[in-house]
């Protein structure tokens, strides 16, 4: 059997994940043994996976998701996140995309009733708009 890849755990603490912009991020699955799709069909749990992002666009919040891809051993996001600039929002200005990403894993692992995640997740702040139209010509 094929040994999956253990991620670090990213902290988003960076200076240049304090303004609104593109996140490019990726989360790998706990086990090789939950696929999120076969033969570019979801599995249960890649629908819950789409289940819950689609929630995500009827709520309007401080992240929007511009796109959401699975692949069988992850899951594949481009969010938006938008930072406000209260005073009340000034101490967790860069922790939106870190908490986004608490709430969907535990949204989806709570729905799937099982283990569906590594810790860590893959996160990349997109600083030009070619890089973003490079990823989406992609798809």
């Amino acid at each position: 059997m094929k040994k999956q890849k253990k991620w670090k755990a990213v902290i988003v603490t960076s200076a240049n994940y304090n303004s609104d912009g593109y996140y490019l991020i990726r989360i790998p699955v706990h086990s090789l043994s939950t696929p999120l799709c076969e033969e570019e069909r979801a599995t249960h749990y890649g629908m819950i996976v789409k289940e819950v992002m689609e929630d995500v666009v009827r709520k309007k919040g401080r992240i929007t998701h511009i796109y959401y891809l699975l692949k069988p051993h992850y899951a594949e996001l481009m969010l938006y996140a938008k930072h406000t600039d209260t005073v009340k929002d000034r101490n967790a200005r860069n922790k939106t995309v870190q908490s986004f990403m608490n709430i969907f894993k535990r949204r989806t692992e709570e729905m799937a009733k099982t283990r569906l995640w590594q810790e860590g997740y893959l996160c990349h702040r997109i600083k030009r708009g070619k890089e973003i139209s490079d990823i989406l010509s992609q798809l």
